[in-house]
């Protein structure tokens, strides 16, 4: 027999949303794309048994029963236009599409219920297969999942490892086996380097200045897990209680936003003058490819929560600790996402 290495995996995933949490993506909306982690997002069967229940005369547990299923998974990749705008559409949840081939844009913000918008991210279905086929090693698909957080990092020196995005997302639990999806051919990505970078943070042109020593920003939602198991959220198997429960939604928690930092320091910067007065501003991160092929964050309002001065390689620098905070006009974060991709989140 021979041996199934791990390079061998392929990976498809929703670029277009579920209907609902428990209803797969079609082949038509769903693309293959590289990762660079080796991780599987391996379905989890939890389980109980009775060891704890008097009337059997010892303590020995003589039953088991499936309860309950976990998925979940991180995507670490070079950040492309593509990627990108997956991930600010899925993570960030609220979506308006413009523009036409090769230049789609995706004008994405977060979920506010206060004003009307649903409190469950939109669902995506992910599909992990080796050797799909007759010799088929493994093939599933996760449905109902959802982004949990994104994380992008920019840092110095060649290379594509300067500027990757790394995506944790979890799901319902809801499993097919096998997927019933035929992946289509890999999306050619357009990879943003961290030498297109544009950068302005609380009044600094940090590239400008050319100060940047390597920047981190994040987006988690804080999944409510816990809250999908809830009376009638269905079983893994529809109608048969043995089969264990699965989620029947996914709704943010206490969202957050993260920005970090670390400069060149010297006679001319302002971070601790700034930490000190609380000054606040806003903070826009711009990375591109060509025209049609970009992405851009902005956090509306950030303050300064740490500013401290050390070194990276014998330089003298300082790394800063932001805080996205709330604009009552501009709300916290937007992020505006070009690619020659049509239907992402659609």
């Amino acid at each position: 027999m021979s041996t199934t290495r791990l390079q061998e995996i392929l990976i498809g995933f929703g670029k277009g949303k579920q209907t609902d949490i428990a209803t797969a993506n079609l082949v038509a909306s769903v693309w293959q794309l590289k990762k660079l982690n080796a991780q599987l997002a391996n379905p989890k069967l939890n389980t109980e048994n009775d060891a704890e229940e008097y009337g059997k005369g010892h303590e020995f547990p003589t039953q088991t029963f499936k309860t309950s299923w976990d998925v979940s998974g991180s995507l670490e990749k070079y950040l492309s236009a593509e990627i990108g705008s997956w991930a600010m559409a899925f993570g960030l949840g609220k979506v308006v599409k413009s523009g036409t081939t090769p230049n789609f844009t995706y004008t994405c913000t977060p979920l506010f219920p206060a004003n009307g918008d649903a409190a469950e991210l939109p669902y995506f279905s992910f599909i992990e297969q080796i050797r799909p086929g007759a010799g088929v090693v493994l093939d599933r698909m996760a449905v109902g999942c959802a982004v949990e957080g994104w994380t992008i990092t920019i840092g110095s020196g060649p290379g594509r490892a300067n500027s990757k995005i790394t995506v944790e997302f979890v799901g319902s639990g809801k499993l097919t086996e096998p997927s019933g999806i035929a992946l289509p051919a890999a999306t050619l990505e357009k990879l943003l380097p961290s030498a297109s970078l544009a950068l302005s943070i609380n009044g600094t042109d940090y590239v400008t200045n050319k100060n940047i020593v390597s920047l981190e920003t994040s987006w988690k939602n804080n999944i409510r897990l816990d809250a999908g198991f809830f009376p009638g959220s269905g079983f893994q198997t529809a109608g048969d209680a043995a089969t264990g429960a699965i989620r029947g939604r996914l709704e943010f928690g206490n969202r957050q936003g993260g920005l970090k930092f670390t400069a060149r320091f010297d006679n001319t910067s302002t971070e601790l003058t700034k930490l000190k007065a609380q000054t606040t501003g806003t903070a826009t991160i711009t990375l591109t490819f060509d025209a049609n092929n970009s992405l851009a964050i902005t956090w509306q309002k950030v303050s300064f929560a740490t500013a401290e001065v050390g070194e990276t390689d014998q330089v003298v620098t300082v790394a800063v600790e932001a805080t996205p905070l709330y604009d009552s006009t501009n709300g916290i974060v937007s992020a505006v996402a070009k690619c020659g991709v049509d239907g992402i989140c659609q």
